[in-house]
This record gives C-alpha cells, structure tokens and sequence, in this order.
C-alpha cells in the first residue's frame, strides 16, 4: 500500500511528522509537502512559473520525501503524476496546527490537499487538531492511524475525502467519535487597519471565531471534547435549486 501525505503548514512542521511516523508501519508513506508555510491558501495550483522539488528525508519512517516549492494542491499533483511511481491508495494531509471547521475548509490549504487527491480518484483525508499553541499532536496522529485502518477495511474508494478535526486533548480524555455535516464560522473585527512605518494605511485579516458549540456539527461536536469526521464530496451542485431553476422558463430569443 502506497499512501501520500501533505500539508499546508510546510514540511518540517511537527504535525506532518507525527502523521508520518504513525503511518509508517502499515504502508510505503510519501511525503510531498510545501517548502514553508501555505495556511488559507485554498486549492491554489502554481501556473505561472516552475515549480521545484527537492528530496528532503524527514527520517521518521517514510520511503521518500520531497519538498515543493508550491501549495498543497501542487504537491499532490506532482505525487500522482511524477513522483510516486504506481498507485496511490490514499492522500493524507495534516495534522494541521489549528482546526479546519465549518466554512474555514473553503480556505484551507490542508483541506484542498484532502480535495485534490480525491480529484485525482483517490482516498483522502485532511486531519486536524483544534489548537494554534500547544497541539497534541500525538492525540491526532494515534486516531489518524485507527480511522486510516477503518477506511481500508471498509474498502472506501473513489472521489471522496473527509475531513476530521481532534479536540486538543490527551488522548484518555476525547469523549468520542462523532460522523457531523459541516457547520458554519462566522469571525468578529476581520480585518485591522493599521499603519506601516512609512505612514501608509495597511489592512490584515484575521478575526475571533463566534462559533456555536451547541449543534451537532463540527464545529459544536470538536468543542464538546468530541473527534469530528466529515465526509465530503467534489460536486458542489445545489440539486434543489437545480430542480427549482429547471422549471424556469428563459427565452434568449426574445
């Protein structure tokens, strides 16, 4: 069994190293990450210029790594079709320091990894820990490797992905598995204004999430002390609207 991880938070993060070293003993894992740093960078794909990939060992267990000097969609791009040799089972992406609930997975770089391995057919899964200081990463890394088995088992295959976030807990202390829809996440004061040293106004975006914990979905199951798994799938189509709108009677010859 061939499996690729990536992430967005770049390849020496701590988190893509836990995910490798967990997973090693069960495939030939390949890691093809980010040089440096790609959070909320979506499904961003380099088209404009070269692309570059350098082996880069991580010495945790994985056959081979490579480090890319683009997102985590290209990474997974360039696995499936230069440099992993033969099939590809499953893409992992993580364990990304922080959470990717709700609407945050329209941005995540790690989530996109997740959605571009099943563009390509296959498998995937985006992990995450609910923590920017802190993470235990180990909590992550040890149900990575139970939900990794489940899926293998249930022999689950084709153009999906899921997407599964960690309470930052020992592991002794997670209350349980949760299968939740996607929630929503909403931000107060998104952007700050400020002034650089020259004088000119600058803007940064951020915000406070204003969650709600009370629903049963990702986001109020993980705040709940609860792993959260989200299947997800590439067509976005509205079908109920599609079903409205196909009554509709549009004559362009007017």
């Amino acid at each position: 069994m061939r499996i690729v991880i990536t992430n967005d938070d770049g390849i020496e993060a701590k988190g893509i190293k836990a995910l490798t070293a967990a997973l090693s003993d069960m495939a030939d894992v390949y890691v093809v990450a980010p040089w440096e740093q790609q959070s909320a960078g979506s499904h961003s794909t380099t088209l404009h210029k070269p692309l570059r990939a350098d082996e880069f060992p991580l010495n945790v267990g994985e056959k081979k790594a490579y480090r890319v000097s683009g997102t985590p969609a290209d990474c997974v791009l360039l696995a499936v079709d230069v440099l992993v040799k033969g099939k590809i089972d499953l893409v992992l992406s993580g364990i990304n320091q922080g959470p990717n609930l709700g609407d945050d997975v329209i941005y995540s770089g790690t989530v996109a990894g997740a959605r571009e391995g099943a563009l390509n057919g296959i498998t995937s899964i985006a992990f995450s820990i609910d923590a920017f200081e802190n993470p235990r990463y180990e909590s992550a890394a040890l149900f990575a490797k139970i939900f990794v088995k489940k899926i293998i088992e249930e022999k689950i295959k084709g153009e999906i992905y899921f997407n599964v976030n960690v309470p930052n807990l020992q592991w002794k202390s997670i209350k349980g598995v949760k299968f939740v829809r996607q929630g929503k996440r909403r931000y107060v004061d998104r952007v700050m204004i400020g002034k650089d040293p020259f004088g000119k106004v600058y803007y940064w975006i951020g915000g406070k999430p204003v969650d709600s914990e009370n629903d049963e979905t990702d986001n109020g199951v993980v705040h709940k002390g609860y792993i959260s798994i989200t299947p997800m799938k590439i067509d976005m189509t509205d079908y109920d609207m599609l079903k409205r709108i196909s009554q509709w009677d549009i004559d362009i010859k007017r």
